[in-house]
């Protein structure tokens, strides 16, 4: 609080700050520019002085007219401050911050009421100290602080402190976990009278000798009974503290919990032998593993050499007899009765179903030796699904199913393999006519996901395919024993093996959703070409 008197009054009574009764104006410019950022106003808020170190820190709003001056008005937290104090006439401290570019300024305000000497609150006046190397150092100080903290507490299970006699002065919080006793009351013991440090080879004591040389010493095993009667052992670190004047004042140490890892040494050593024993185990497996490799390798090429030899001897008489076949249908050597007719197209039917088997047993057999071709190119997805489409709907048409979404306008292009493509739509479309029951409907729907794949989705009015059985139906040689895919159907369960694994080739996979009420849903998704 601050009183301001003077027996000097301006002519005509005004109210003009009294100080400048006291000294001249020249005078109080001149010290009070100096000073550090301050500002003097009328307990309204009327700016009566702002020195310019305030101006340019806390740059005020619009200037207005004070009897004969000119003077800023202070920015809207000052003016509550001023407004707050002249309703109480307490002194008010506060922290500033200012932005100034990319840094921030801070700055210790202290406003405070000036009265008169009838006790009368003339004016309100705040200074400001810029405080920002000590707040800077302060912050700063903290962050080293929790740094230190922080790697103390990674470091270690506990820290401590001693006094000059040995006595614990400090004991962190985590000493609670590890012996189970709060820091209040291990206060004033010595390390010592927590537990027992391990001797060293000559019996000698590490830790204690090196306290009473007052030299650092580093991971002394302490055994330590906590409150449960268990036993754990501690790794003792420490170093001598010195004050100012170089006189020793005590310790500083850490402490780390090493009781599982000795336990886990000591279970390491007593499976030493076992583990000995299994290497010995492994290596004899090894060896025998290595024997059955080579005989494997030696069976798949046999495998391959079969399939190749199996490639040429089925398909050529069976090419023949199909070949035959269509050359007897067409009565090239003259006609025949409608029951030969009709052999003829069973035999024609039989041979081009059993050649389409042996191609789906050649192309897996292709896959899972990586010898089957795949060539990517840009393929437009309209013309696979009415290529699909063509190939199927004879079959359609004979069980009188509506086959629905089959005309694409969209222009979306496949990164795929044209051929294979194309017998994975076959198989998925062919199985979706095959199960459906006769009057039903399919459908052909797509979607593009991400721009990066186009989900093509072959739904059906079927049976449905049970939850148990869905996996199941993409094995080879694996049929659903209930619902639609069962053995009341030709085929012997390779379609749809066939297509899932051509599908990965390309990038693409197949997934089903089905019940045993709603149908089934084939999702074929395969990459889009950019």
């Amino acid at each position: 609080m601050v009183s301001l008197h003077s027996d000097m009054k301006k002519p005509g009574g005004s109210d003009f700050p009294v100080m400048q009764g006291i000294i001249s104006r020249e005078f109080f410019d001149a010290v009070f520019e100096q000073a550090p950022p301050m500002y003097m106003a009328r307990p309204d808020g009327t700016v009566i002085y702002a020195n310019q170190g305030y101006k340019e820190h806390f740059r005020p709003g619009a200037a207005q007219r004070v009897e004969d001056q000119i003077l800023p008005t202070l920015p809207q937290d000052h003016l509550d401050i001023v407004k707050r104090i002249a309703e109480t006439a307490e002194t008010e401290t506060r922290q500033l911050s200012l932005r100034s570019g990319k840094e921030t300024e801070y700055f210790l305000s202290r406003h405070f009421p000036i009265f008169d000497d009838d006790e009368q609150l003339i004016a309100i006046c705040g200074s400001f100290i810029n405080s920002t190397r000590q707040v800077n150092a302060e912050a700063k100080l903290k962050e080293e602080k929790r740094r230190f903290l922080d790697i103390t507490r990674a470091a270690s299970d506990w820290i401590w402190e001693t006094d000059a006699d040995g006595r614990l002065t400090f004991v962190s919080d985590r000493v609670v976990q590890a012996v189970g006793l709060p820091p209040m009351l291990l206060k004033n013991k010595k390390l010592s009278d927590l537990g027992v440090f391990k001797p060293e080879v000559d019996g000698g004591n590490k830790a204690e000798d090196a306290m009473e040389k007052h030299v650092p010493f580093r991971s002394v095993p302490l055994e330590i009974q906590d409150t449960s009667g268990e036993y754990k052992i501690f790794n003792m670190s420490g170093v001598p503290v010195f004050n100012e004047k170089g006189r020793y004042i005590g310790y500083r140490g850490t402490s780390d919990d090493i009781t599982a890892r000795l336990l886990a040494e000591d279970e390491a050593l007593s499976s030493k032998a076992d583990l000995e024993r299994a290497i010995n185990e492994i290596t004899k497996k090894n060896i025998q593993l290595e024997v059955t490799a080579k005989k494997a390798l030696e069976s798949a090429k046999a495998k391959d050499n079969f399939l190749a030899n199996m490639s040429h001897e089925l398909r050529t008489p069976l090419n023949a007899v199909i070949g035959f076949a269509e050359v007897i249908g067409l009565e090239t050597f003259g006609p025949i009765n409608d029951k030969y007719r009709e052999y003829v197209g069973d035999i024609l039917n039989s041979g081009k179903h059993l050649l389409s088997l042996i191609e789906d047993i050649l192309d897996i057999a292709r896959i899972e030796s990586d010898k089957i071709p795949i060539e990517i190119v840009s393929t437009p997805l309209a013309g696979m699904v009415g290529d699909a489409y063509v190939l199927v709907q004879n079959h359609a048409r004979e069980k009188s199913l509506e086959i629905i979404g089959t005309r694409i306008t969209e222009d979306i292009n496949l990164a795929v393999d044209p051929t294979r493509c194309l017998q994975i739509l076959v198989n998925i479309l062919g199985n979706a006519v095959k199960f459906t029951p006769r009057g039903g409907t399919i459908g052909i729907e797509y979607e593009i996901i991400d721009d990066t794949f186009v989900d093509i989705t072959v739904w059906d009015t079927g049976p449905g395919i049970a939850e148990e059985d869905q996996e199941k139906i993409f094995e080879a040689f694996k049929q659903a024993h209930e619902g639609v895919y069962n053995r009341g159907t030709d085929g012997v369960g390779l379609g749809l093996t066939l297509s899932l694994k051509l599908a990965r080739l390309m990038g693409g996979n197949i997934t089903v959703k089905s019940s045993l009420s709603d149908g089934s849903r084939f999702k074929i998704r395969l990459p889009l070409a950019h």
